[in-house]
């Protein structure tokens, strides 16, 4: 099949809809379809890529590291149609979502719909106070009209698919988890002399190297993540682990990632008195990502607002532990003592962390860590959507 996927983040951008779209891509494409990306321009983006298309945009008000396709642009419409594609696979609501749509109604190509986003978590960008209430219900509204329009919808995990019931959506639902790319993500080989002369300067360049230990959080730095209630909680185990006089030994934290609230952490980390514990890498190239794994003991989170969970699946593909808030959007995937630590209170971080880096059962932690990252691969995930392409153009043709 030709298989348009449309997205309103791509690379060199890095989030979770850009990794399951490159994923998905790839997974298609090994599987023997040809996979199309339709994405907003963006200045870093290379200028030979392969099946993808970029349409004129401008970087967001709010969020100026993120791109904004414009609504219109001349000839994309022609292109789509020349193309022919058996099936428009949008995974965004706004711009390049309103070209798949188009191209849905006016051509009649089938569409399906992945719901990544919940859109009621991130009206704090726009709407504050008594607008709050009324914000939250216009997404609600605006993600049920477009899940609406598709003739099938993918949710991430069963925790997105009951919230999409709950705005009443009533196109069929189907749950199929983000799959991980086994082969970017991989413990550190120690067989491989490159790869280790590549962490060991890597850490030297974070300073890390001087740790005894290194707990990482990666991903966006905003408000719906949660991090800067993470710094708190972890500061005074931070300071109880301090490196000695001679400045070694201890346990440090990375922030890795960039976003709004990245200056105010910078400044918080010195008035907790972890300055000298906690590097802020600020934003990486989406293809360094692994290495930041790899140079890690343990992955923390405190974000209640994941959907897929997927940096955390990527940290267990890289045999790194984890500790993380529960969320719903676990449920079936990591299991709590096992292959992973999930707490529910605040009090729980510091006690898990201690359990997490005890040397006892760290190697268990990992295995099973990796036998869960084995269960979501890229390979499972491009199958499983296939086939609902397949069972979405039988029920069309219907």
């Amino acid at each position: 099949m030709r298989i348009g996927l449309f997205t309103d983040t791509y690379t060199p951008e890095i989030n979770g809809v850009v990794s399951s779209v490159t994923m998905l891509a790839e997974g298609l494409t090994a599987r023997g379809h040809e996979a199309w990306v339709i994405a907003p321009s963006h200045p870093d983006a290379p200028a030979d890529e392969d099946r993808v298309l970029r349409v004129a945009s401008l970087p967001l008000v709010l969020l100026p590291e993120r791109r904004f396709a414009t609504p219109v642009e001349i000839g994309i419409e022609h292109t789509i149609k020349h193309l022919k594609f058996a099936i428009i696979h949008t995974n965004a609501e706004f711009a390049v979502n309103s070209f798949g749509f188009r191209a849905h109604r006016k051509f009649g190509i089938p569409h399906i719909h992945t719901y990544h986003t919940v859109w009621e978590d991130y009206t704090h960008y726009f709407a504050r106070g008594i607008l709050t209430t009324p914000a939250k219900a216009a997404t609600r509204r605006f993600s049920a009209e477009i899940c609406d329009r598709a003739d099938r919808v993918i949710a991430p995990t069963l925790k997105t698919a009951d919230l999409l019931r709950s705005y009443g959506v009533v196109t069929p639902i189907e749950v199929i988890p983000t799959g991980v790319d086994l082969a970017r993500f991989s413990p550190a080989d120690p067989n491989d002399a490159a790869q280790a002369s590549r962490l060991a300067q890597l850490r030297k360049h974070l300073g890390c190297d001087r740790f005894e230990l290194t707990l990482l959080a990666l991903g966006r730095v905003a408000p719906e993540k949660s991090i800067l209630e993470l710094l708190l909680h972890l500061a005074p185990f931070l300071r109880d682990h301090a490196p000695d006089e001679n400045g070694d030994g201890g346990i440090g934290l990375m922030i890795v990632g960039g976003g709004p609230q990245l200056d105010e952490l910078r400044k918080l980390a010195p008035q907790l008195g972890i300055g000298d514990q906690v590097k802020f890498t600020g934003p990486v190239l989406w293809e360094h990502v692994p290495d930041y794994y790899r140079i890690s003991d343990v992955l923390v989170g405190n974000s209640s607002t994941e959907t897929q969970g997927l940096t955390f699946i990527e940290a267990l593909a890289s045999g790194v532990p984890i500790v993380v808030r529960y969320n719903s959007c676990f449920d079936g995937i990591i299991t709590d003592g096992v292959s992973g630590a999930l707490i529910t209170d605040d009090d729980q971080f510091v006690p898990a962390l201690n359990h997490v880096i005890a040397e006892p059962g760290r190697s268990e932690r990992i295995r099973a860590g990796l036998a869960v990252a084995r269960r979501m691969s890229k390979e499972t995930f491009a199958q499983t959507v296939e086939k609902a392409y397949e069972d979405t153009l039988a029920a069309v043709r219907e």
